[in-house]
């Protein structure tokens, strides 16, 4: 090996160095709150997925059928016990660990390509863990709850959650991708997008169904503003990708809602206005406002111009239904006050949350901002965000010392 070979190498390793650091950050983090403390939480999904992991054997389509319809947690669960013999809860946070690096590795991955100015690689690892922590802001007497009302991108409690958040990042980002490619989309686009998606519902449902109308609202928006000769083929397209996923979530939906199985009875789907959030938020705007605090002030800071961006709308549209399908719908029957259908809105919340910081960012190295402009951005966007983390991992130590499951209601 010459010396050019051996400096190259040196450099690339100094240069993702800080990712394995935020990385081992992140596992830790995250096998800790599981392994500690809500692997075996009352109020917490672990235990319940955990033993239906166990249960997980050859005949995948059973399981899926008569147990839960995304088993990838339950998948890498399971092997992990096959492999390594470790214990059920063990096995549980390892693999909740692992999907949560995932995710870490998504967002320094899809950073550059979202970014209107390049950022370097030890910023993006050090962000790249703030954006797997940060969480809403908490005022007494406006959250009964801290997480629940509110909502959060970044929920330990649930594993399916964890395991689909990487998967959702890339999603979002590859339908970015299609939608503003110039040239003809490539088959490899085409099928990669299509992969991704019928991935993230094996992983849990909550992207497809509130991005599924979000794009179809975004799509229906652009036609009437530049019609539909520019974009009808473009969208046709990508709307195509969607097709096996689909199939896939009307299977989930049946058997989640419209189907006796193992684990719940038959409910049906019911609409009401707050009915499962007005059980811990008084005021949903609120509640909306202590979520997106930090996102809003971006949005606010650049307007004019974020608006116009491809990836900001489909992030508005997307992030708008899922809020409404957690503000109107819910379960029926026993299972009316789980907050099923809050899930696409916490997701949502992680993926508007990683494109609006990456904008955060451009913004604050923009040449021709104005003084006055990056004066707010360090000195009221900049504590902010960081108020955000400071609630993030105050949410985390009560999780891990068995305290922040708890609420209360307004029954």
């Amino acid at each position: 090996m010459n010396r050019e070979t051996h400096q190259t190498e040196e450099g690339i390793l100094d240069r993702i160095r800080p990712c394995f650091v935020g990385t081992f950050i992140i596992f830790l983090v995250t096998f800790a709150v599981v392994y500690l403390s809500l692997g075996m939480a009352t109020g917490s999904d672990y235990a319940v997925h955990s033993n239906w992991a166990m249960q997980l054997g050859y005949h995948l389509w059973s399981f899926m059928k008569n147990t839960i319809s995304y088993p990838a947690w339950h998948f890498v669960t399971k092997a992990l016990f096959k492999l390594f013999s470790f214990s059920e809860v063990g096995c549980a946070a390892i693999a909740t660990a692992l999907f949560n690096c995932f995710a870490y590795w998504c967002i320094l991955y899809v950073w550059n390509f979202l970014a209107r100015i390049p950022c370097q690689m030890k910023d993006r690892a050090f962000w790249g863990v703030v954006l797997l922590v940060v969480g809403p802001l908490w005022i007494p007497g406006i959250n009964l709850n801290y997480y629940y009302g509110q909502g959060g991108g970044n929920v330990w409690h649930s594993p399916t959650h964890i395991a689909v958040k990487g998967l959702a990042i890339l999603c979002f980002v590859y339908i970015i991708r299609l939608l503003e490619e110039k040239e003809k989309i490539s088959k490899k686009q085409y099928i990669l997008l299509s992969a991704v998606l019928f991935a993230s519902a094996l992983a849990k449902p909550s992207f497809l169904q509130a991005m599924i109308p979000g794009l179809g609202l975004y799509f229906i928006l652009v036609l009437i503003r530049d019609g539909w000769k520019k974009n009808i083929v473009r969208f046709v397209t990508v709307a195509s990708a969607f097709v096996p996923s689909v199939c896939l979530l009307a299977v989930q939906f049946v058997q989640n809602f419209y189907s006796d199985t193992m684990i719940h009875e038959a409910s049906g789907i019911g609409i009401e206005y707050g009915k499962f959030l007005h059980l811990f938020s008084p005021n949903l705007f609120y509640s909306f406002v202590m979520a997106f605090a930090f996102p809003l002030f971006v949005l606010a800071m650049d307007f004019k111009r974020l608006w116009k961006e491809t990836p900001v709308q489909v992030a508005g549209c997307y992030g708008l239904c899922s809020w409404l399908e957690a503000a109107f719908l819910y379960e029926k029957g026993v299972r009316w006050d789980h907050g099923n259908w809050t899930w696409g809105y916490n997701l949502a919340q992680l993926v508007l949350w990683v494109l609006f910081t990456v904008r955060f960012f451009d913004l604050i190295q923009e040449e021709g901002i104005s003084r006055r402009k990056r004066n707010l951005c360090l000195f009221v966007g900049m504590p902010l965000l960081f108020l955000h983390l400071f609630f993030g991992f105050v949410w985390w130590c009560n999780l891990l010392k068995g305290v922040g499951l708890l609420y209360y209601r307004n029954d």
